[in-house]
Order: C-alpha cells, then sequence, then structure tokens
C-alpha cells in the first residue's frame, strides 16, 4: 500500500506539473529563445529606420520549414488526408534561401565584419525570394523569376515526385522523392549550375534602392526582413558570424536539417525531449490508472470481508437464539 500510494504521488505530480513542462520544452524553444526573437524583429525595425545604407550576401540553400499556402505539397494540419504520423501533419520543409545582412550607420556598407548584423534564412521558399529580388531591384538583380518559375514544387513527373532540394553544402537542385510529400529521398535530377551560379553573384547586394518612399520599408531589405527567421550557425553551418559564432544574437523558429537526415528519423534535441517526457506522461497516467484499480479493488475485497463478517455474526446470532428457545 505504501509503494503504491507514493507512485500515486509521483504520477499526480508530474501530470500537475504538465503545462509547465509544455511551455519550457514545446518545439524545442525556451523563454529566452522567444525574447530573442523579439529582440531581433525589434532590431530590423531599427535597422530600416537609421542604417543610412543596408546590403545582403547570397549564402546558400537550406532545408527547412516554410510558410504554407497550399502550393507545397506538404501534409495537411489535420488527420482529413490520412495522416498517421501527428508530428509530420505541419512539418513543412522545403528549399529555402539563407543570406547575411550588413549595415552601415552612415557611409555606404562595405560588407565587413563590424557592419555585420544578422544572418537569415527565407520562409516562403525560393520563388518568394527570386520574386523580391525582381519586383525591387530588377535592373541589378543576378537572378530572374523566369529562371526558377517553372522548377517542381513536389510535383509529380517522370516518375518521382520532384521538387527543389538543398544539397549538405547549400546548393539548390531539383531531387526525386518517393512519397507524395517529398519527405523520402531517392536521388537528384538537376544540379542548377545556371542557377547556382547566378545565386553566387549575389555578394554585398544594395538592398536599399529604388523604395520609392521617404523611408525604407519599400525595400528589398524590408522585403526580405519580414519574411525571414534568424538563422544561427546552430542551424547551419552556412550561417557562420565573421565575428564569432558565439556572438549571435537570437534564435531561430526554423529547424535546419538537411530532410535526408530527417527523413531517415533525425530529430532535434527539442523533439527528443517531448517525446521523452510524452513517454513519462504515458507511464505515469498508467501507474496512476494501475494505483486507482488496486486501491479499488483493496477497498471492495475489505467491503466484501465486512459484509461477510455482518452475515456471520447474524446468523450466529440467530442459532444462539434458536438454542435458548
Amino acid at each position: 500500500l505504501a509503494m503504491m500510494t507514493n507512485l500515486l504521488h509521483v504520477s499526480l505530480s508530474f501530470i500537475l506539473s504538465y503545462p509547465v513542462l509544455v511551455s519550457a520544452w514545446s518545439f524545442g524553444s525556451s523563454t529566452n529563445e522567444e525574447a530573442d526573437s523579439k529582440f531581433t524583429i525589434a532590431n530590423r525595425q531599427d535597422w530600416l529606420d537609421n542604417k543610412s545604407s543596408m546590403r545582403i550576401t547570397y549564402l546558400g540553400c537550406r532545408w527547412s520549414y516554410i510558410v504554407k499556402d497550399g502550393d507545397e505539397g506538404c501534409r495537411e494540419d489535420e488527420s482529413g488526408d490520412g495522416t498517421q504520423y501527428w508530428y509530420q501533419m505541419a512539418n513543412c520543409r522545403r528549399a529555402n534561401v539563407a543570406f547575411a545582412v550588413y549595415g552601415a550607420d552612415s557611409g555606404s556598407t562595405r560588407c565587413s565584419k563590424g557592419q555585420f548584423l544578422e544572418n537569415f534564412v527565407t520562409t516562403k521558399g525560393l520563388v518568394d525570394f527570386a520574386y523580391a529580388m525582381n519586383n525591387y531591384d530588377y535592373n541589378n538583380n543576378p537572378l530572374t523569376y523566369d529562371d526558377i518559375a517553372d522548377l517542381p514544387m513536389c510535383q509529380y513527373q517522370n516518375g518521382y515526385y520532384q521538387s527543389v532540394g538543398c544539397t549538405s553544402d547549400g546548393y539548390f537542385t531539383v531531387d526525386n522523392f518517393n512519397d507524395q510529400y517529398c519527405t523520402q529521398y531517392v536521388s537528384t535530377s538537376n544540379n542548377l549550375k545556371t542557377l547556382n551560379k547566378a545565386l553566387s553573384k549575389i555578394s554585398c547586394h544594395d538592398c536599399m534602392v529604388n523604395s520609392g518612399d521617404d523611408d525604407n520599408y519599400g525595400t528589398l531589405c524590408a522585403s526580405l526582413l519580414y519574411n525571414a527567421d534568424v538563422c544561427s550557425y546552430l542551424d547551419s553551418s552556412l550561417c557562420s558570424n565573421p565575428n564569432g559564432n558565439k556572438k549571435i544574437k537570437g534564435s531561430t523558429q526554423s529547424a535546419s536539417r538537411a530532410y535526408q537526415d530527417s527523413s531517415s528519423g533525425g530529430s532535434s534535441i527539442g523533439n527528443k525531449l517531448k517525446y521523452f517526457f510524452g513517454s513519462v506522461f504515458l507511464a505515469a497516467s498508467f501507474a496512476m490508472f494501475l494505483g486507482i484499480l488496486f486501491t479499488n479493488r483493496r477497498k471492495r475485497r475489505a467491503l466484501l470481508f465486512r459484509r461477510s463478517q455482518s452475515r456471520s455474526k447474524r446468523s450466529s446470532s440467530r442459532r444462539h437464539e434458536g438454542e435458548f428457545a
């Protein structure tokens, strides 16, 4: 009984602490990381308001989370499509563009270490990056929208589901997949050498041109910054800080991991912690159920024993009365 009571106490403590643990470990984020993310958003506004000039440098292709608009071929956010694994429902990753931002308080930006601001990764894929480059800086843009407009986004063709992907060293490719959600990598169909060469020319590229407004919110800089997540060296080796990786501020909300690794079962530390605590909660709930079951069985046995004793006493008293009579 003492052991079962202790087990019940442990189970209840885990269950009661569930909201706290979820808030601390959910999606591998912490309160400090959320504060850092908000801080970097404020930084972006400050840069657009106060920097005299800003430039971007292309870093490479990064397979990361994408903001879905329905054309990515990802799983739905519900199990209506037959999804069996809940953690894959909203886990939509596609090829995004990683880039570095530099700025100067006065004068021109030369993309030096002292002018480095932050590394970012887009959240809407290569197509939107190319569209922004063409829309805000058509004349000086080495990348045209036509270069990427016809690239597949998890579409079935040539016997496979094909989509723009990323190599481990940060180059864009067209890859073949076995499944309709483009998570089971098979092979590379096209190395996209022309596209990668064009992207590599985006080096210390002025992103504050052709604003058309008195401020900088109508520029390429603004369009890219407000549709991107912070990219740190902890997320991808592409996103190195020229001043030392320990000095990187902020934390991205996107996971950076090649889809070849993620499709084979690789998971982040945050996910591993979620699964661990989920297993602990399940075990604690099962232990509490067993504790309640055994406690109720003991109570029922005690009740039956008391009833049996009461009946035996009544029958014994009746026999004695019959003898006296």
